[in-house]
């Protein structure tokens, strides 16, 4: 059994972090997409009416909610894919199914943090060329680049390259579409070129590590553990991470989209942020929209904002990149922020409840597709803490939401706001 979607926080124990050393991001997504983490050997596991319950004497800090792999046990129906519903310091539970003998048999019982179960189709050192396993998708590769290349300085701020590529034949070789691509700088995303601070290194970017305040590339980033959130299925993922001390979680993602083509070859979208400039030029110079942010230059919670977002081509399937923006219900007759200023007061009065909607993806004029899992809240500042998780909402009956408070980032600061993720799944 597998469960569809899954999330992670750098708060889990045994999580990867987000620190100032290269390599951070590519060990995330190793853990997170392919290998899991947090590994436990299991002393004791049995079963009493449906309900299974694992003991560990030395301790696990798993979370309710928190989906985990069990394997090693001679009874298939307590392996695989399973949910935590319940914990106490050293045991927790579980639902299966059937009757197995318990307690539970087996040389090594051992537990840990289910990955999205992705593959890694090309590999090299801090360089990782990703992809989804699922039949149903078109499979495009994220190569991530989280290394330092020889232009840049090791002490600068930390980033991963990302490029989307429609086929790969090694880590460092596309095949057919790519985004972000210009024809007349075919390498600008990952080659960098000058030296010292003036160097260019990269285009679209998964930054994890810069300093504080303005951000200059070629000012060295504090050492500590940044926060971070992810959430997705097999077939793609968002993130969100602190890039500095303060400055929020910014958004970026690699996911497939449901699109509203059919045959639709090219419904993927990549998110990071689009930014190329020198190392020592300041965010603000480069442009001014919050730029004290981690929401900088991907605008993640907006809608109508193309910055940060590309596909590889356009519906019509030819040409050149494009880039969309997410767009919802408009309920400010413009521009909106998911649980920001949305002119929808918190709860709603009629029924005390969230407004949750959809979030579409829109390409010029046109609906290009439905992102899947992400929706957008229509009340303006929920009282709800990042990761709390609500239900009952209405319109989606059985539906659990993780609610991520996130960087909104606009010229006067830096403000918070409020993303649902269906957790429940499937997404499609």
């Amino acid at each position: 059994m597998t469960l569809p979607v899954k999330y992670y926080a750098n708060t889990m124990q045994g999580a990867p972090q987000l620190t100032n050393d290269w390599g951070c991001m590519t060990a995330l997504l190793d853990a997170v997409l392919v290998t899991g983490f947090n590994l436990k050997t299991i002393e004791t596991l049995t079963s009493v009416a449906g309900v299974a319950t694992a003991s560990i004497p030395a301790g696990h800090l798993y979370w309710v909610g928190q989906v985990l792999t069990i394997s090693g046990a001679d009874q298939n129906e307590y392996n695989g894919e399973v949910r935590v519903i319940a914990v106490t310091t050293s045991t927790f539970t579980y639902t299966i199914t059937g009757t197995p003998v318990s307690p539970a048999t087996g040389a090594s019982i051992t537990s840990k943090v289910a990955p999205l179960g992705w593959e890694i189709a090309f590999t090299a050192t801090n360089k990782r060329a990703y992809r989804s396993k699922n039949v149903l998708s078109n499979r495009p590769y994220l190569r991530v680049d989280d290394g330092c290349d020889p232009a840049y300085t090791t002490t600068y701020a930390k980033k991963a390259k990302v490029t989307m590529a429609q086929g790969m034949s090694d880590i460092d070789t596309f095949v057919g579409a790519r985004a972000p691509f210009d024809s007349a700088y075919p390498t600008r995303n990952e080659i960098a070129t000058g030296s010292g601070a003036g160097v260019y290194d990269g285009w679209y970017k998964w930054y994890y590590a810069r300093s504080d305040g303005n951000a200059y590339d070629h000012y060295g980033a504090s050492v500590l553990n940044r926060p971070w959130t992810l959430v997705g299925d097999d077939r793609g993922f968002y993130i969100f991470n602190d890039t500095w001390s303060s400055g929020g979680l910014g958004g970026k993602c690699f996911t497939d989209f449901e699109s509203y083509r059919s045959a639709d070859g090219f419904n993927t979208l990549l998110c990071a942020q689009e930014a190329y400039q020198y190392a020592s030029m300041p965010n603000s110079s480069f442009d001014g929209e919050g730029y004290q942010s981690s929401d900088w230059r991907s605008r993640f919670p907006r809608t109508l904002d193309g910055t940060g977002k590309i596909l590889m081509r356009s519906y019509l399937q030819i040409g050149n990149n494009v880039n969309p923006s997410f767009t919802s219900l408009n309920t400010n007759n413009g521009q909106t922020t998911s649980g920001y200023s949305t002119g929808i007061s918190w709860p709603n009065g009629p029924d005390y409840s969230m407004i949750l909607h959809p979030t579409l993806l829109r390409e010029t004029s046109h609906l290009r597709g439905r992102m899947p899992g992400m929706f957008w809240v229509h009340n303006d500042s929920p009282s709800f803490n990042h990761l709390d998780t609500i239900s009952g909402v209405a319109g989606y009956p059985g539906r659990t939401f993780l609610l991520l408070k996130v960087a909104h980032g606009v010229s006067s600061g830096n403000y918070t706001a409020t993303l649902a993720y269906d957790i429940t799944g499937p997404w499609w």
